[in-house]
């Protein structure tokens, strides 16, 4: 079974309808990157999976649990799910150790110690150790959004959605979040990453899925969609960004 399914996934808000009939599979362990111009979808399907939004019809099954199962409590699928979004959503009032222990403590029940060992050795991981006492405003944006990777892997997730996670980085510092989600790809963590980063996406994904005004218009391997795209929307638009 793989690790997530989305399948035949209608939203509209309003009269606006964003996704139309989007079905995709992402198996456990694999990269996938979904890129497109900006208003195509690629952000609410994120916000589908991980329940933020309800969808209007469809299915999403991650780790065989279906999120529109009403049965399904949202704590449960935050536990199978994390994200980390364009901006940082940081607790300005808490030092970085705080923010990644939260969850943990009030979601998952972890005692305090246990929490904290294991925040502390996420901002390890992350490269932000020395970091754990600081806030927000004292961290620069990367390193904030550092943080906020640390914070969705602290509730151990089966799938990571990252949702254009460098796009509010200044290009100098961009790199050093990027470096750790390819750590994260090492690790064969099930990613799906909305991005414009195309050389990210042409390095680590699985498969790159191309979206345009709401529907998938050509998926495949990286060598496949970069070097030869069949579709003539998904040239144009390669043409513009790569």
């Amino acid at each position: 079974m793989p690790m997530l399914t989305v399948s035949h996934v209608h939203k509209s808000f309003g009269k606006h309808t964003v996704l139309k009939d989007v079905s995709l599979t992402v198996e456990a362990g694999a990269v996938c990157c979904i890129i497109g111009p900006s208003g195509s979808g690629k952000s609410t399907i994120l916000r589908c999976i991980n329940r933020l939004v309800p969808i209007d019809s469809g299915d999403v099954v991650v780790d065989g649990v279906s999120v529109t199962d009403p049965n399904v409590k949202d704590a449960d699928l935050r536990r199978r799910v994390g994200m980390v979004f364009q901006q940082f959503n940081l607790f300005p009032h808490m030092t970085a150790l705080d923010n990644v222990t939260l969850a943990p403590r009030k979601v998952r029940g972890l005692a305090a110690a246990d929490a904290e060992s294991l925040g502390r050795r996420l901002l390890a991981k992350v490269g932000l150790a020395e970091k754990a006492a600081s806030y927000p405003s004292q961290l620069s944006g990367g390193q904030q959004q550092r943080v906020a990777i640390a914070r969705a892997l602290a509730m151990e997730p089966k799938v990571m959605l990252f949702d254009e996670a460098t796009s509010a980085l200044d290009p100098e510092i961009t790199g050093e979040v990027l470096a750790v989600m390819k750590a994260l790809v090492a690790e064969r963590t099930t990613m799906v990453c909305v991005t414009h980063e195309m050389g990210f996406a042409r390095e680590v994904a699985d498969q790159v899925i191309f979206m345009d005004d709401g529907v998938i218009v050509e998926e495949g391997t990286p060598a496949a969609l970069f070097g030869a795209p069949q579709m003539e929307r998904t040239k144009t638009f390669l043409s513009k960004v790569l």
